[in-house]
């Protein structure tokens, strides 16, 4: 119940539209009783052969009134009806989407990228069954079945309470039966779709590797074991479905049978005319369309609130403790400050930590106690061993992970009371994994900066030392680069993060493991040319490697998530400290195990 609740929350923007709906779906129905009693009643009259024809004038009127009128109710019915359902969907959508992002790099620490698809677009979907077939028939079956049994009523109570009766069986006891009998097989029906998404992503994603190492077999019959689960759970939903919808036309025909058998005494007793019987038998049946969608729709309330708790696990999967909820601007209660365009952009920015601590689940401490300033167009490496905190530090810095303690300042400014999109506009970041679409070279640089001209992307290909690679390619910078930017090896997908972040000209440009993938002359040649191209940046050079850091103005080494030394690369060397003895090792592993491995190769 209460993730229903909380899923029909969402509805509460757009009341107006629902009664709205609600009534057009009374009206619609409506004109269809009027349409089979007026039916009825004109075939009845018509048959006892009238003297003059305008003594039918007006079930012939009423007879086009309720056939037109039905018509455009339907129309209007489901236009809004649907445009509702697709607002709604928009809005869960959006504010799925907002929650995901605020979980940002640890996102796909407990979530696989197959199972976010499928809650994205499937479970979504699913939704669609809610609030048009869940929400809005039951209401429109409320006031249909009050309508019909009033009516009713009003020639005979008798009746009325046959009616009654059989509608309560039709609209209350069958799909609250086929709910009890659904809502199992829908709900794994649902798992099991997730499960297609997630094992159909990762056999895309590895077929190469399962290629290799012969494991593509077993994932193709796990697969289709998976498959047939969820086929078979199909077969039991359709199964249910068949049988409601046999017993649900049953109940009406024999309603329109007990109605017609309560009235033909009625008749003779003179308590009912004859031709107002069939309007009545006709009637009975009419009032059984409001009733006809209800089991299914109870039947899809299992999958639907399985696919809503999904949906509510997966969103609030951390959000919770985000102080940066204020990335949607409507947030109730919250005023965001914005760094103006002219502060945004101005060329140097400062930055400072002050006792900025960071736990996960409350009991993993990454960052403790941090304090350190970083003064406008310092050029700093922050590093340590893996596991030291470096990458926490970034995702706090960048608004993407929620501090535990302390406070982050951006040219003064408390990130705590800025948009995470207006901290995020400070930066270019330029990833450990660099993420390539199926697009051109220029439409890939173009994320960092949408207006970029054609020269300006040549220009930061040319810093990112690739310029001559992407010109070899066969249509140069309008190249599709394949899924991932295959096209390129690691070393050129890495350079393209470097390209991306130049053209991007951010005040902060952020290095996460900037030299993975490249060789030692390309990595020398990008050092040399970095203090040249960034000399009016802030640099933050993250990095386990040591090598290259004289170049830096200062380097910050944390350890265990506390910063242990601080200063630049001579003032470290002479400590005898920590990076020190990282350095040292770092030379002497590549001394020491290089002739091992040439040995070993010979």
């Amino acid at each position: 119940m209460t993730i229903m609740l909380q899923t029909l929350r969402f509805m509460k923007p757009y009341k107006g539209r629902l009664l709205l709906a609600v009534l057009l779906g009374f009206l619609t129905i409506g004109a269809n009783l009027g349409l089979m009693g007026t039916s009825g009643y004109l075939i009845a009259s018509a048959a006892l052969r009238p003297e003059n024809v305008l003594l039918l004038w007006l079930p012939i009127v009423g007879v086009r009134f309720f056939g037109l009128s039905r018509g455009v109710f339907r129309y209007f019915e489901r236009l809004i009806s649907h445009d509702l359902t697709f607002r709604i969907l928009k809005d869960i959508r959006v504010w799925l989407f907002v929650r995901l992002e605020r979980r940002g790099e640890k996102l796909l620490e407990g979530e696989k990228s197959g199972d976010l698809l499928g809650s994205i677009i499937s479970d979504v979907d699913t939704l669609q069954g809610l609030f048009l077939r869940v929400v809005l028939p039951p209401a429109v079956a409320l006031l249909v079945g009050l309508t019909g049994v009033g009516l009713m009523s009003f020639f005979s109570v008798k009746l009325g309470i046959i009616l009654g009766i059989m509608l309560f069986l039709a609209g209350v006891v069958i799909p609250y039966a086929t709910y009890r009998w659904g809502r199992k097989p829908g709900q794994e029906w649902v798992e099991q779709r997730a499960k297609i998404y997630e094992e159909t992503s990762e056999l895309i994603t590895g077929l190469p590797e399962l290629t290799i190492f012969g494991g593509l077999e077993e994932r193709l019959q796990r697969l289709e074991r998976i498959q047939q689960a969820s086929t078979k759970q199909q077969s039991a939903i359709n199964r249910i479905s068949a049988l409601t919808s046999g017993l649900m036309l049953g109940i009406g025909r024999l309603a329109m049978v007990l109605v017609l058998l309560a009235a033909i005494p009625l008749v003779v007793q003179g308590k009912l005319t004859g031709v107002q019987l069939p309007a009545l038998t006709l009637l009975a049946l009419a009032a059984f369309e409001a009733v006809a969608p209800l089991p299914q729709a109870l039947q899809q309330l299992g999958q639907t609130m399985a696919a809503s708790s999904r949906l509510f696990r997966l969103a609030d999967g951390g959000v919770e403790e985000l102080p940066l909820a204020k990335d949607m601007e409507h947030s109730a209660g919250v005023t965001m400050t914005r760094i103006p365009m002219i502060e945004r952009h101005k060329p140097l920015l400062a930055i400072e930590f002050e006792d900025v601590t960071l736990r996960y689940d409350h009991t993993k401490t990454a960052l403790k106690q941090l304090s350190f300033s970083i003064e406008a167009g310092c050029h700093t490496a922050i590093v340590g061993e893996s596991g030291a905190g470096k990458s926490s530090m970034i995702g706090v810095l960048l608004g993407l992970t929620p501090l535990s303690e302390g406070i982050i300042r951006i040219n003064g400014q408390d990130t705590q009371e800025m948009a995470g999109s207006s901290i995020r506009d400070c930066f270019a970041v330029v990833p450990q994994q660099v993420q390539l679409f199926h697009a051109t070279v220029m439409d890939n640089l173009r994320i960092a900066k949408p207006d970029a001209t054609e020269e300006e992307v040549r220009v930061a290909l040319r810093q990112a030392l690739l310029e001559d690679t992407i010109a070899k390619l066969p249509n140069g910078i309008h190249t599709l680069l394949g899924e991932w930017g295959e096209r390129l090896s690691g070393g050129e997908r890495q350079r393209m993060g470097l390209a991306r972040a130049l053209l991007r000209q951010a005040p902060i440009v952020v290095f996460d493991e900037p030299a993975t993938g490249l060789d030692v002359w390309t990595e020398e040649a990008f050092f040399r040319n970095m203090r040249t191209v960034l000399k009016d940046k802030t640099v933050l050079w993250i990095s386990h490697k040591l090598h290259g850091l004289e170049q830096m103005d200062q380097v910050f080494v944390l350890q265990e998530g506390e910063l242990a030394e601080q200063g630049n690369h001579d003032e470290l060397m002479a400590s005898n400290g920590l990076y020190r003895r990282l350095r040292e090792f770092q030379s002497g592993e590549m001394t020491e195990v290089a002739p091992f491995v040439f040995s070993e190769a010979k």
